[in-house]
């Protein structure tokens, strides 16, 4: 129900960003399903964890406008724009238009860093898509989830300490 097919559209909705209509985990990647629904937006969250420390460029695709945002580490306060797709492409287009890919980005291996896309549906065909391009010249299409953690969630920590306990045998 949110009409436009700007990612400002999307962001001045009253609804945005606390109270989605509907939550889904995407769990294949950096990837949403395509032919959702008609003038609605969307936004995608993880952390990011970069494989090796070098160099990557990232691409978006998207259907309407969309903007990817990178964080310089796991804050999403820290994000920046890195790409956007000014007018809309088809499902895994790269090329389209000059603001899809970014420019070279330095990430350390092992950290984590917030990233972010925002897409905006009008009506027609929908889809979103992020990949990049590895130090070593890989291109993975889209960021796989072998890179990628649920934003919010890190991994689980010991918060009290386990106490030794002595029962008898089949007690609790």
């Amino acid at each position: 129900g949110i009409g436009g097919t700007t990612v400002a559209d999307l962001t001045n909705s009253a609804n945005f960003p606390g109270n989605p209509t509907f939550e889904e985990v995407i769990v294949t990647g950096f990837e949403a399903p395509t032919d959702v629904d008609e003038d609605y937006g969307q936004r995608m969250t993880a952390y990011l964890l970069a494989p090796t420390s070098g160099s990557y460029v990232f691409w978006i695709a998207s259907d309407d406008n969309s903007t990817l945002f990178l964080s310089t580490n796991d804050q999403p306060a820290d994000k920046r724009v890195i790409a956007s797709v000014p007018g809309w492409t088809t499902s895994r287009s790269w090329d389209w238009y000059a603001e899809q890919q970014s420019d070279p980005v330095s990430l350390t291996a092992g950290q984590r860093y917030y990233i972010e896309a925002l897409m905006k549906e009008g009506n027609g065909g929908d889809n979103l898509a992020v990949r990049w391009q590895l130090p070593d010249a890989t291109i993975e299409e889209p960021i796989p989830n072998n890179r990628l953690q649920v934003f919010g969630l890190g991994p689980p920590q010991i918060t009290q300490h386990p106490a030794n306990v002595t029962v008898v045998e089949g007690g609790t």
